[in-house]
């Protein structure tokens, strides 16, 4: 186990432009336990960076959760490289635009890489940096020839503070939530015992305060085959989605797995996964990730998802996870167990137990589990009229179908988010076999 020892605080944003908010930070990494192999390696890393990309009001949050029997040093490697990359391609396209400016100007270029006279970034140049980061790390680990990622590789969820806003990138299927408190409106007759105790003024009521709910909000979206504009995306890249039982021909083929209705639920641990056609790998029970070359073909790709989105005063908490903390538990317990705590360090101790108890409860194993959790103080008060933009937006948008469901039986046939040692050996001798006689063929 590897924890924080105590909870870190920053202060992000800028003073200057008043988007200053202030948080304390810790995280946590469980190994997961697996009687067969009591000595595997934890294969989830977790990586904070300050003045991300040399700003000094900016930081970097990020979660990787490897798979494969090489799964621990995909993470490593991305987790060394991932929020390098980005920043340099943030840097470059700062350096141009400063450098445009002065070419406007005609001005000489001399002094031009100062970072402290760079322009800051508007949301679509912050993303396609992003972007641009995911996609070269990945190809970054297919070409290091100490990385064998084949059959292996990681998932990636990362939270970037930049200028009061925050963008999340995804890869996978670990998560990023936030806990916004919604403040309940008055009733009928609490305004009028307002207004006898008051006179006619009424005060406004804002989507705030510490009198309401919080409730769980999602930032990211689980990319796996229980999606379908992710089944059918892998699909017309050549894949087959199908279940380890449809494959084996035990159960017909079908793409009813659990309902996914609101109430959804998954009983049997034997989830949709992506393979080649005609061939037994990759096995992927995720449609996007960071390494596992042999699934190119099969359109599992590094591009994440992104949001782009400004926190208000009503964002209290943040929690960036591993899958191993949502396979068993919903977006709104782990919040409930923010709340519950007296700090994130606390927080991450109880969603760790619940988490390792819940894999108990179902299975002879658990999953590696690895969280940071964030406790925000965000000073951007909003109301009806400036919510654009922010997290206000984003409250009930989420969906049942944006996620896959719960795990409520055990998983016996489920041994892992890839194949076997065995079986990936297999895998890499056929693709060997199938690039040479590709190779005769030209």
């Amino acid at each position: 186990t590897e924890s924080s020892i105590t909870n870190t605080e920053l202060a992000l944003g800028n003073y200057q432009k008043g988007n200053m908010m202030r948080i304390t930070y810790a995280w946590h990494s469980q190994r997961g336990y697996y009687p067969d192999d009591p000595h595997k390696a934890n294969q989830d890393e977790q990586g904070v960076t300050t003045e991300f990309g040399g700003e000094k009001g900016d930081a970097f949050f990020a979660v990787y959760d490897g798979h494969g029997s090489l799964g621990h040093p995909a993470a490593a490697f991305a987790k060394k490289k991932l929020p390098h990359l980005i920043a340099k391609h943030l840097r470059q396209k700062r350096v141009k635009l400063y450098q445009n400016y002065l070419k406007a100007k005609g001005a000489p270029l001399r002094g031009s890489f100062n970072p402290v006279l760079w322009p800051k970034l508007g949301i679509p140049d912050y993303e396609i940096a992003c972007r641009r980061g995911f996609v070269e790390c990945n190809k970054a680990m297919h070409d290091d020839p100490n990385t064998n990622c084949i059959l292996s590789g990681t998932t990636a969820v990362a939270v970037a503070f930049h200028m009061g806003r925050i963008t999340v990138c995804n890869v996978g299927d670990s998560r990023a939530i936030i806990g916004h408190r919604v403040r309940v409106a008055p009733s009928i007759e609490e305004e009028k015992n307002e207004e006898r105790s008051v006179g006619n003024t009424i005060p406004t009521v804002e989507n705030g305060g510490k009198d309401g709910t919080v409730v769980a909000v999602a930032l990211t979206k689980d990319q796996t085959p229980y999606r379908k504009d992710e089944r059918e995306r892998v699909k017309r890249a050549g894949a087959v989605v199908c279940s380890i039982d449809q494959l084996e021909g035990t159960e017909p083929m079908h793409e009813d797995w659990c309902g996914m209705d609101e109430n959804a639920v998954d009983l049997s641990g034997d989830p949709p996964r992506v393979w080649e056609n005609g061939k037994e790998y990759p096995g992927c029970a995720f449609t996007r990730s960071i390494g596992d070359s042999i699934a190119d073909d099969c359109g599992v790709i590094a591009e994440p998802e992104m949001l782009t989105t400004e926190l208000t005063a009503n964002d209290e908490y943040m929690i960036i996870a591993s899958d191993g903390v949502f396979e068993f538990l919903s977006n709104q317990y782990v919040v409930d167990m923010c709340v519950s705590s007296k700090d994130p360090l606390q927080a991450c101790d109880k969603i760790m137990r619940a988490s390792y108890a819940q894999w108990l409860k179902y299975e002879n194993r658990t999953d590696d589990i690895t969280c940071i959790v964030l406790f925000l103080n965000c000073e951007n008060e909003v109301s009806g009229c400036n919510k654009a933009g922010t997290t206000e937006e984003l409250i009930g948008k989420s969906v049942e179908a944006d996620f896959k469901p719960l795990r409520k039986g055990n998983g016996e046939r489920r041994t892992g988010e890839s194949l076997s040692s065995t079986t990936e050996e297999n895998a890499i001798v056929l693709q060997r076999s199938d690039e040479s006689e590709a190779s005769e063929c030209a």
